[in-house]
């Protein structure tokens, strides 16, 4: 492996951050994508980074702008395996059109374009969402699984959800044409994740757990009531990173699946029964994220790689005992 490069984007990212770790650890000699050289340190010097002692396996080039053109032109030189996970996240802040749905179809066409003039490259893996072959909204009549697709949406684009669903789905039929057409000599991988859940190593603080999707779920338990459903499927962050790194295999599925079927609600009878003197002393309070059921089937995937995806009830565990850890209070 000595002679193989990473490109990893994203590393700074809840997932990211995981297959960061996972891939040094494997012996990886990564080169991480990030928007500021200025900021290469947070990964560079985190301390689950410098426990692994393999400084001279990290190195960073800066991709200002992940949905121009060019973005990554200079950044794949030389590399024999990419790892795209950057991507544009939901925000209400930003406009559905041009904030969320284009940035979301540009930052993997740019990835793309970029491939075919990297001639040392041997294997890409892009990170969907298991909104990118999903019908929108979620239809219970069909059961969908890794290789399920559906049409580009029609817009208009005026709320963010719709926003980003649209541009997964429109993603995904651009992986899928750009295959096709170009018939590059490297071989792809595509992973659809679920909402990534559990302990997230970044986390040194609480601000930082809460900059994940975990946020979801700590409001449950914590006295939040959501204003709308969210629709199911999970993956824990373990199970999401180890899949990435094994779909760096050449031989790795075309389309992996990433998630399990949940109910959020559920996550306040766990965290009663595992953390019941944090629900006696008022640390975790009753709220609710009501979930719209989807059929999504990813057990191919644990055949493919000889894996058991961990449950919903061990996200709720390890993420609620971080926070509880993070926050200083007991666990019993």
């Amino acid at each position: 492996m000595s002679s193989n490069i990473l490109l990893l984007t994203g590393g700074t990212g809840f997932i990211g951050f995981h297959v960061l770790l996972r891939a040094l650890a494997d012996g990886w000699t990564v080169r991480a994508a990030i928007r500021s050289l200025s900021k290469s340190d947070s990964l560079a010097k985190h301390p689950k980074v410098v426990a692994l002692g393999v400084p001279d396996k990290l190195s960073f080039v800066e991709v200002p702008d992940i949905t121009a053109a060019n973005a990554y032109d200079e950044a794949i030189k030389g590399v024999t395996h990419v790892m795209h996970l950057a991507s544009p996240l939901p925000s209400p802040f930003l406009d559905p059109l041009t904030g969320i749905y284009q940035p979301n179809i540009n930052s993997v066409t740019a990835l793309l374009n970029a491939s075919l003039k990297a001639p040392t490259l041997k294997k890409l893996v892009i990170t969907s969402s298991v909104f990118g072959n999903s019908p929108f909204p979620p239809d219970l009549s069909q059961r969908i699984n890794a290789e399920f697709r559906v049409p580009n949406l029609p817009g208009p684009f005026d709320s963010m959800m719709p926003a980003y669903w649209g541009g997964k789905i429109a993603a995904t039929n651009a992986i899928d044409a750009f295959y096709k057409d170009n018939k590059p000599s490297y071989s792809l991988s595509v992973i659809y994740p679920g909402f990534v859940f559990g302990a997230d190593k970044r986390a040194l603080k609480v601000e930082d757990f809460m900059s994940s999707t975990n946020r979801i779920l700590l409001g449950i338990i914590t006295g939040q009531n959501a204003e709308g459903p969210m629709p199911a499927g999970a993956v824990h962050v373990e199970d999401a990173a180890k899949i990435h790194v094994l779909a760096l295999k050449e031989d790795a599925p075309r389309n992996i699946g990433s998630t399990i079927p949940h109910v959020f609600d559920e996550a306040w009878d766990i965290a009663a029964k595992h953390f019941p003197e944090a629900v006696k002393a008022g640390v975790f309070t009753k709220g609710s994220q009501p979930t719209i059921p989807v059929v999504w089937d990813a057990s191919q995937t644990e055949k493919d790689f000889g894996l058991k995806f961990q449950t919903w009830e061990e996200m709720v565990v390890d993420a609620a005992g971080q926070y509880l850890e993070l926050s200083g209070k007991p666990k019993a």
